[in-house]
């Protein structure tokens, strides 16, 4: 069910039992971490229903703080529960493994809570769950690298980087685009409300004055 050289790339059919894994992996590192994290998320195509995947469940673990050193602390902890420390794997996040060089079975990304990483890793997950046709586009483009850098991980990686950040680049251009329609919808209300209020506060004083002046009739 689980498990890979390091550095070969094969890709399994979808295992609903990769989320089970999953559930008693996180439940562990809570206990294991407590209070020294703030999250623990499933990600990669592991963490998606349908799609091929190499068989090794990606664990992205969110922390309060991410220096260089701050990974430091983690170590010990993580080592009692089968992770090894492999340093800095991209800019700000750390990565730890599970398994021997012959049957790698978990990678954990830890990186800051909210950070652009977080965030990216969430974003990329989620739209992928509910977009079924951008999933097996992705799907048919792991498979087509995965024949043609079978063993090379670094260039397999890089083709689905790609696809990757051009997914998240448009879904940011629309988050962007959403942003600015609510801003000019607040600013327009903004403007009707003051209209409203403008209107509203002349007609009040224009009651008051016909009230004032028949006021001084009646008298």
């Amino acid at each position: 069910m689980l498990g890979l050289k390091r550095g070969k790339v094969k890709l399994s059919l979808y295992n609903p039992k990769w989320a089970e894994f999953f559930e008693k992996e996180k439940k562990m590192l809570q206990k294991s971490l407590r209070k020294m994290i703030i999250d623990i998320q499933h990600v990669g195509s592991t963490a998606v229903s349908g799609i091929s995947a190499k068989p090794i469940i990606d664990i992205a673990v969110a922390v309060p703080e991410l220096s260089r050193k701050e990974p430091e602390k983690y170590i010990k902890p993580l080592k009692k529960v089968g992770y090894e420390y492999r340093g800095e794997d991209r800019p700000r996040e750390h990565l730890f493994v599970k398994g021997g060089e012959e049957k790698r079975i978990c990678y954990l990304h830890m990186v800051k809570f909210d950070s652009k990483a977080w965030k990216n890793y969430l974003l990329f997950r989620d739209y992928l769950r509910t977009h079924k046709k951008i999933a097996a586009e992705y799907a048919k483009l792991k498979l087509e690298l995965a024949k043609k850098f079978s063993g090379n991980r670094k260039l397999y990686t890089a083709g689905k980087d790609k696809f990757i950040q051009k997914v998240l680049k448009k879904l940011k251009n629309n988050q962007n685009l959403g942003r600015n329609w609510r801003q000019n919808k607040a600013r327009k209300l903004g403007v009707l409300e003051r209209q409203v209020n403008a209107n509203f506060s002349k007609t009040l004083r224009s009651g008051m004055q016909s009230e004032r002046r028949l006021f001084i009739t009646d008298f």
